[in-house]
């Protein structure tokens, strides 16, 4: 009997509370409901902002928004290609492509499951190349026709490059969270993953540095957990717990180049004496301009490995006698020990030589040590064709070697390319406008 009045007496002053605070309940209730309704509306940015565990990686270099590394362009989006270790292009955006009319017309058949990071579906009106003397024709939504003045096998890899739409707006794994810039470049870059199971759902935090040196110090002041692209191989003994990684950077190599216009290097024989006489190099030796990894890569052809007697015969030979035999090797700051390693050993073999450091390469330069990048597909047009004056920079004229390269980006069976890229390479080394000499070493440091 008791409980029944004490359940009675709550039951009216509940009743009396409500009917005395309706107006205040009503609100309130109203106001739980829509906050509620707010949290699990923000609650995802709110989780993307703070509670997503971040990876904290420095960049050196300076990038706008629209010149970022490779490498992250490729973490938000990508082309209607992508670029495979060996350079050949496969279906990115496109899932298969035809090539017509000899190589001048490619019709490219789009993915129909891919959508923007704003949840519209990329469609063919989105592929927004800008490529000289090439045309875009939008056949439908899936479809996509491009025409070119000539025929150019390669062209399937420059469409490798990642679409983006205003924002940096992409259709790759990670989206952009937040962006940062000093004046017109990227200080601050941070991705989040599309799909929360990709890299367990980790996101990644960019910060950029002018220098390779104040990268190092934001490093030691623990900004960032992850270096990459490093040139040097520091010492990370005394920097906590940190590990260094050396990578072995198969798209560049570092060359002598031999500027054709001066008269005592327009003799073969003392280019062929001067790569016998390069001394040994630590790093992992290039023999060709093309990469060792690349599908055009051949190693049938000449080898020039330290040989300090035979370049000693062929200097015997070489037609130097009534010239001046001096040679300035040109070269940057980073290579500078080489280079003289280099320029000590031709002066012991007979023809003095000095290293002069620049910050730009000198339209007259003698030798030039230098790093070039090598593009993924093994087309070496721009670089060796006599017609190149821009980025031919050795000069270098040869009837047939232009013959090859114009063969080889007009040739569509991959096969009949690869024969022509050897022929090509044989012939280049023999002639030895340049002295191939190694893969340059690249170095990252994590916090483990």
């Amino acid at each position: 009997m008791t409980v029944f009045r004490s359940w009675r007496i709550f039951y009216l002053v509940v009743i009396e509370l409500a009917q005395k605070y309706t107006r205040a309940l009503v609100l309130g209730f109203l106001a739980g409901f829509l906050l509620s309704l707010g949290f699990w509306r923000v609650y995802p940015f709110v989780s993307q902002q703070w509670l997503t565990p971040v990876e904290h990686i420095g960049v050196v270099g300076e990038f706008t928004p629209n010149s970022l590394p490779l490498s992250i362009q490729k973490e938000i989006s990508f082309g209607l290609t992508v670029i495979t270790q060996d350079g050949s292009a496969l279906p990115g955006l496109a899932t298969t492509w035809t090539a017509t009319d000899s190589g001048k017309t490619f019709m490219f058949f789009l993915r129909d499951d891919l959508v923007w990071h704003n949840g519209k579906p990329v469609v063919a009106a989105d592929v927004n190349y800008n490529i000289k003397n090439v045309g875009f024709t939008i056949v439908d939504a899936k479809t996509l026709k491009t025409t070119l003045n000539t025929p150019y096998s390669p062209f399937p890899s420059l469409l490798a490059k990642p679409l983006f739409q205003a924002g940096l707006r992409g259709f790759g794994p990670y989206r952009v969270a937040s962006i940062r810039l000093n004046g017109d470049k990227v200080n601050y870059l941070k991705l989040v993953p599309v799909d929360k199971k990709a890299n367990n759902g980790k996101a990644r935090e960019y910060r950029f540095y002018r220098t390779e040196a104040s990268a190092i110090l934001a490093y030691k002041l623990g900004e960032v957990d992850e270096l990459n692209d490093l040139t040097f191989p520091y010492d990370v003994g005394t920097w906590g717990v940190s590990k260094l990684l050396e990578h072995t950077n198969y798209n560049r190599i570092v060359s002598l180049f031999f500027n054709l216009t001066t008269p005592l290097l327009q003799d073969k024989t003392l280019r062929h004496a001067l790569a016998f006489g390069v001394p040994q190099i630590r790093g992992e030796r290039a023999v060709s301009p093309i990469s060792k990894t690349s599908w055009g890569h051949t190693d049938k052809v000449k080898k020039y490995d330290p040989d300090f007697p035979q370049a000693k015969k062929l200097l015997a030979t070489a037609n130097v006698a009534s010239q001046s035999a001096a040679l300035v090797l040109t070269t940057f700051s980073q290579y500078a020990d080489i280079a003289q390693s280099i320029a000590d050993s031709w002066s012991d073999l007979g023809i003095p030589s000095k290293v002069k450091i620049v910050n730009a390469v000198p339209s007259d330069y003698q030798v030039l040590l230098s790093a070039q990048e090598v593009p993924p597909d093994p087309d070496q047009y721009p670089f060796w064709h006599s017609t190149q004056a821009q980025t031919n920079i050795t000069r270098f004229v040869n009837v047939k070697i232009d013959k090859l390269l114009e063969d080889a980006r007009q040739e569509l069976d991959t096969e009949n390319r690869k024969k022509i890229y050897a022929d090509f390479q044989r012939r280049l080394v023999e002639e030895a406008p340049a002295v191939f000499l190694y893969y340059p070493k690249t170095y990252s440091i994590r916090r483990q």
